[in-house]
C-alpha cells in the first residue's frame, strides 16, 4: 500500500512536496493512482511458413501513464482550496517535468520520473478533488540509493581461476550496471584483454574486450544500462576513448536479472581494481 508520495520540480528552488495517504492529516491527500502495475508488453512474431505456431521476434514496454486523483484537505487558516490548487499548479502543470518518489508498506524508497500530461480539478464538487495524468516514458521504478561493490581483478585468464561475487539481485525487472576498473599501486599500468562475466539465474553472459590500456590516468568504463551503454576508457579530465572496435565476439551487454547472480572481472595479470554500481528496479508496485 502507498503511504505517501514526494513530488520533485524541475524548479530547483522549490521543495520536494510531500501527498499523503487519504488517512492522513495532510493539506493533498491521495484519494486513487491508477497505473502502478507492471506495464503491459507488446510481443513481435512472425507466422511461420508450415507448421503451427508462430516464430517469437522480440518484446518491448512502453510508457507508463500514472493517474493520480488528489483530494483538497485545507486548514482554512492559512489555506484554501484555491491555494491549495496552486500550489499544485507549481508542480503539475502540464508539459513539466518531475519525480514521484513513493512510500509503501512492501517495497524500498523508489523513484520515477516523468511529464504531466493534464491537470483537471473538479471545480464544483463539494469535496474537491484533482485528477492528474503524468507520462513516464521510463516505466520502471528505480531505488534511489545506488549498491557499491568493490574488488580486485585477478589473473584469470592465463593463470588461475575468477574470484566470483554473489550478488542477489533485489529487483523485479533486471537492470545494467556501472563498472570502473582502475590501475592500482600493485598494478600501476596495462594493456591486455578484460573480460566481465555474469551468470544469471538462466542465462550466462559477458563482455571481452581486448586491448584495455590503463594507468593511472586512464580508467575503463563499462554501462550496461539500456539507455545509455557504453564500453570505454576515460581520462581524468574527461576525455574518453570508445572501445567499441574492440569487443571480441560474441561479447553481449551483461545484466543482473532478479535472483542470484555470479559476478566476475577477468584480466590477464591481477592487481587492477573494480568498482561495481547499480540500482535494484521494480516493474511495479
Amino acid at each position: 500500500m502507498v503511504q505517501r508520495i514526494e513530488v520533485t520540480s524541475e524548479n530547483p528552488f522549490a521543495p520536494a512536496f510531500p501527498v499523503g495517504s487519504a488517512i492522513s492529516d495532510d493539506p493533498v491527500q491521495i484519494r486513487e493512482i491508477i497505473g502502478l502495475q507492471p506495464v503491459k508488453a507488446s510481443m513481435g512474431s512472425s507466422v511461420l511458413a508450415t507448421g503451427r505456431g508462430e516464430h517469437f521476434q522480440g518484446s518491448s514496454v512502453g510508457n507508463r501513464n500514472i493517474v493520480l486523483t488528489l483530494g483538497l484537505n485545507p486548514d482554512w487558516e492559512d489555506q484554501t482550496v484555491a491555494s491549495l490548487r496552486l500550489l499544485l499548479q507549481g508542480y503539475f502543470m502540464p508539459e513539466q517535468w518531475l519525480k514521484l518518489r513513493f512510500f509503501t508498506d512492501d517495497y524500498p524508497v523508489v523513484d520515477i520520473e516523468g511529464i504531466v500530461e493534464s491537470f483537471e480539478p473538479n471545480l464544483f464538487a463539494q469535496d474537491p478533488e484533482i485528477q492528474i495524468s503524468i507520462l513516464c516514458h521510463q516505466p520502471d521504478f528505480v531505488e534511489p540509493d545506488i549498491v557499491v561493490i568493490k574488488g580486485i581483478v585477478p589473473n584469470s585468464l592465463t593463470d588461475g581461476d575468477p574470484i566470483e561475487y554473489v550478488i542477489d539481485y533485489q529487483g523485479t525487472v533486471s537492470t545494467g550496471f556501472e563498472l570502473f576498473v582502475t590501475a592500482t599501486e600493485f598494478k600501476p599500468t596495462y594493456n591486455d584483454r578484460l573480460i566481465v562475466v555474469n551468470q544469471g539465474p538462466v542465462k550466462y553472459e559477458f563482455m571481452n574486450v581486448d586491448p584495455v590500456s590503463l594507468d593511472a590516468d586512464w580508467r575503463y568504463n563499462l554501462t550496461t544500462i539500456k539507455t545509455d551503454r557504453r564500453v570505454e576508457t576515460v581520462d581524468t579530465d574527461g576525455v574518453r576513448n570508445n572501445l567499441l572496435k574492440n569487443m571480441l565476439q560474441p561479447s553481449t551487454w551483461p545484466e543482473f536479472k532478479p535472483g542470484e547472480n555470479i559476478f566476475s572481472v577477468g584480466a590477464t595479470e591481477s592487481g587492477l581494481a573494480w568498482e561495481l554500481r547499480y540500482s535494484n528496479r521494480f516493474g511495479g508496485l
